[in-house]
């Protein structure tokens, strides 16, 4: 259970992220530069993102295929890029997608950027390394750029997620996604494993009173699904 002072810390950080975000900004991390306007994901006001770039400092992207769903800002495509990957990112909003555009050119970084709802406008093909920043709020989006937080009222993206994703997988694939300790963590370990995988936590991390986890998405074992 949260303390008081992490309720009252939540909430007033609440509160300022939300008047934060309503104008365009401008963020750096890692060596890159973004600009993030209103109504696309801000890496600088949730912590996600940030976190997971600290898992993946050491992993080694060279010419190796990478997959990023929920781009957003495009912050963990460009990362991943500027890693020496060939990069391939998604988002359903449209309004992301330009964002993620104009950042990579801003940056010199080739990557493909696809506006596709999961894996729907994704060209058929098994990559190395797949990268999930998913909403893990167990509520239904009101518009589009909510589809960065909410993930449906019963959780329906992470059934579609794990349904969709063993297409684009094979048995050496690394598959990492970022959960809050705050999401229902367990009831989305139930619906990876009614799909044949379970979930493996391989790093974590506190950010202001919020613990991460990144979670490495693996075939249970008499599996053949990636």
């Amino acid at each position: 259970m949260k303390s008081f002072f992490q309720r009252f810390w939540t909430s007033f950080y609440s509160l300022w992220a939300l008047r934060y975000i309503r104008r365009e900004r401008r963020y750096a991390h890692a060596g890159l530069r973004l600009t993030i306007p209103p109504g696309v994901f801000h890496p600088g006001v949730f912590f996600s993102t940030p976190v997971f770039i600290s898992f993946l400092q050491n992993i080694d992207f060279q010419k190796k295929s990478v997959l990023d769903v929920g781009t957003g800002s495009g912050l963990l495509a460009l990362f991943a890029a500027q890693s020496g990957g060939f990069v391939t990112a998604l988002d359903i909003n449209p309004l992301a997608v330009e964002t993620a555009r104009r950042n990579a050119a801003a940056n010199q970084m080739k990557v493909k950027i696809l506006e596709s709802d999961l894996f729907k406008n994704v060209p058929k093909q098994h990559f190395e390394i797949v990268l999930i920043n998913p909403p893990y709020f167990a509520a239904n989006p009101r518009d589009v750029a909510a589809h960065a937080f909410f993930a449906g009222e019963n959780l329906e993206y992470f059934k579609a997620l794990f349904q969709q994703i063993p297409d684009f997988t094979l048995p050496a694939t690394q598959a990492w996604m970022i959960l809050s300790e705050n999401c229902a963590l367990g009831k989305i370990r139930e619906i990876a494993a009614a799909n044949g995988l379970e979930l493996e936590v391989v790093f974590e991390k506190k950010k202001w009173g919020e613990r991460f986890q990144i979670l490495q998405i693996n075939p249970f074992p008499s599996s053949a699904m990636f």
